[in-house]
């Protein structure tokens, strides 16, 4: 019999691109997304289930437990999440409130929900999906930065506690290239008008070309991305910690070796806040 895998976060990017993948491998695939009009291109078998899960509402986390009782979950991928920026003095305690009703409470609840059900399943893990700004953070990007770093916590706490029942992986990928200009516009609503006749207004412009230009030189697809995670899914001894793309591994290498003074000089250059 399958073993199947419920993962959050399937309209887009790396969510979207580990389903097809798993399938392939032989798991029976649960895709969630707010709105399962998002999914509905996806091939149809016997190896996959398409459930509404919206992980900010509590009835929907409950509705989808439910309706995964009678499966063999043996993983749980959280995935589901998105990145609010600007700069801190310009952000509204709702958008920060946003992020970590997503990115952490979201996370924790769907989580708890599924605990239950992965217990039953020996070799079961936990998926979470941080970042590597979960380790590190850069200008423009603390709201992400925040909620991320909470999720690395979060689930290194989990392990503590669940563990040698439950396997809690921690996922943190790099930059992940995606429809770049057209996902910025949708988290950073009315940020221009708020920017304009600031000192934020050219640096704003600044941080488009960066983080366009690092999308375009150093990120990853998400399918390569989805291929790691494939692997912990798989292992039989999944690891503890999941570091994905080469952006991830030397920034996280840099920062521990340089002087804090010199780390925070190089990302003020890079992002115009010199």
């Amino acid at each position: 019999m399958r073993s199947w895998v419920i993962i959050t976060g399937c309209s887009t990017g790396i969510g979207r691109a580990l389903v097809p993948l798993c399938r392939e491998a032989g798991w029976g695939v649960v895709a969630t997304a707010r709105n399962t009009a998002a999914l509905a291109d996806l091939p149809p078998g016997e190896d996959l289930r398409v459930l509404a899960l919206d992980v900010t509402d509590a009835a929907s986390i409950a509705a989808a437990a439910a309706a995964c009782a009678a499966l063999p979950l043996k993983a749980l991928v959280n995935n589901a999440g998105y990145g609010q920026v600007g700069p801190l003095e310009l952000l509204r305690p709702e958008e920060l409130r946003a992020q970590f009703e997503t990115n952490v409470i979201g996370l924790h609840a769907v989580t708890n929900a599924f605990l239950p059900l992965l217990r039953r399943e020996p070799g079961a893990r936990v998926l979470q999906v941080a970042s590597m700004l979960g380790r590190l953070s850069i200008p423009l990007a603390g709201p992400y930065n925040a909620s991320k770093h909470a999720v690395v916590a979060l689930a290194e706490t989990l392990r503590l506690e669940v563990g040698r029942e439950v396997a809690v992986v921690l996922v943190e990928p790099g930059a992940i290239r995606t429809r770049f200009r057209e996902t910025l516009s949708k988290v950073w609503g009315d940020l221009p008008e708020r920017a304009a006749g600031t000192r934020y207004e050219r640096i704003l412009k600044k941080y488009l070309a960066v983080r366009k230009d690092q999308s375009e030189r150093y990120a990853m697809d998400a399918e390569a991305c989805a291929r790691k995670i494939l692997g912990a899914l798989d292992a039989r001894q999944p690891p503890r910690r999941l570091v994905i793309g080469r952006d991830a591994f030397w920034a996280g290498r840099l920062k521990a070796l340089l002087p804090a003074s010199w780390w925070e000089g190089l990302l003020r250059r890079i992002y115009g806040l010199g």
